[in-house]
C-alpha cells in the first residue's frame, strides 16, 4: 500500500511541470493561442484512445450510458457556472468557467487513473511500477496545458499551480480505494472512466471549441487553431500509444516470471 501510494503521489506532481513551461508571464503570453486549441487536441484524443475504449470494453451494455451521463451532467454543471460567473465580463466569465470544469474533469479522470494503478500494485510491484511510469507520461501533456488554461482564466501562478496538483491529487484518492476495497473496486472503474470521458468530451468539444471558433482573432486563424488541435490530438496519441505498450510489457513479463516460478516448484516437486 505504500509503494502504490507513493507511485500516486509522483504521478500527481507531475502537474507541477506546467510551471516549469510557463514560469513567467511572457513564455505564457507567446503561447496562449495554442493552448487552448492544444487542450482539445489531448483531450480528444485521451477520451478517443483511453477512456472510451476502457468503459466499453469493460461494459458494452451500459458503459455508453455512463458517458452520456458524465456529458450531460458536465452540460448542466456548466450552466450553472455560466450563472454563477455572469456579473463578469463575457470572456472572464468563460475562462473561469472553463478552468473549473477543467479541474473537475480532470480530477474524475485522474480517480480512475488511481484506480487503474492500484489495481497495477495489487499484481505486482513491478506492474504497479510500470503503470506508475506510464501515468506519469501521459499525464505530463495534459497537465501543461492545463496549467495554462488556468493561468489564462486569470489565477496566478502560484494559485494556479495549487489548483492544479489538488485536481491531479484525486488520483491517490483512486488508489486508495482500490487498495481499501480491492475486491469489488476493479469491477466498477468503467462507472468512472465512462463519466470522465464524457466530462472531457463535454469540455473539449462543447466549450473549448466553440470558445475558440467564437473568438478566431486571438487564436491567430482558423489554420492555426486547426495545426495546435491536431498537434495537441497527435502528441497525445502517441503518448498513449507508448505507455499501453509499456504497461503490457511490463504485465507481460510478471506473467513470465510467474511461469518460471511455476516450473521450479513443479520441478521441486518432482524432485
Amino acid at each position: 500500500m505504500i509503494e502504490a501510494l507513493f507511485a500516486a503521489m509522483l504521478v500527481a506532481a507531475t502537474s507541477l511541470i506546467g510551471v516549469v513551461f510557463f514560469g513567467n508571464s511572457g513564455r505564457l503570453q507567446g503561447a496562449q493561442k495554442f493552448v487552448v486549441p492544444m487542450a482539445v487536441g489531448i483531450f480528444l484524443s485521451l477520451v478517443l484512445y483511453e477512456l472510451i475504449p476502457k468503459t466499453l470494453s469493460a461494459s458494452p451494455q451500459w458503459g455508453g450510458l455512463v458517458v452520456g451521463l458524465g456529458f450531460v451532467g458536465f452540460y448542466v454543471l456548466a450552466n450553472y457556472l455560466h450563472q454563477r460567473y455572469h456579473h463578469l465580463e463575457s470572456e472572464d466569465c468563460d475562462r473561469k468557467g472553463a478552468a473549473i470544469l477543467l479541474m473537475i474533469g480532470d480530477g474524475v479522470h485522474n480517480v480512475a487513473d488511481g484506480v487503474i494503478l492500484g489495481g497495477a500494485f495489487l499484481i505486482d510491484p513491478a506492474v504497479g511500477i510500470a503503470t506508475a511510469v506510464g501515468l506519469a507520461l501521459h499525464q505530463v501533456p495534459q497537465e501543461i496545458v492545463e496549467f495554462g488554461v488556468l493561468v489564462r482564466a486569470g489565477y496566478s501562478r502560484v494559485r494556479a499551480a495549487v489548483y492544479n496538483f489538488i485536481s491531479a491529487s484525486s488520483i491517490i484518492l483512486g488508489t486508495l480505494l482500490v487498495l481499501v476495497l480491492s475486491e469489488h473496486a476493479a469491477d466498477y472503474v468503467w462507472l468512472v472512466t465512462g463519466l470522465a470521458a464524457g466530462n472531457l468530451l463535454y469540455i473539449a468539444a462543447s466549450d473549448l471549441l466553440p470558445r475558440i471558433h467564437g473568438n478566431l482573432k486571438n487564436y491567430g486563424n482558423i489554420w492555426y487553431s486547426t495545426l495546435s488541435i491536431m498537434l495537441g490530438f497527435a502528441l497525445m496519441t502517441a503518448v498513449l500509444t507508448i505507455t499501453h505498450a509499456q504497461m503490457e510489457y511490463g504485465h507481460e513479463h510478471d506473467l513470465h516470471v510467474d511461469e518460471h516460478h511455476d516450473d521450479e516448484d513443479h520441478d521441486e516437486d518432482s524432485i
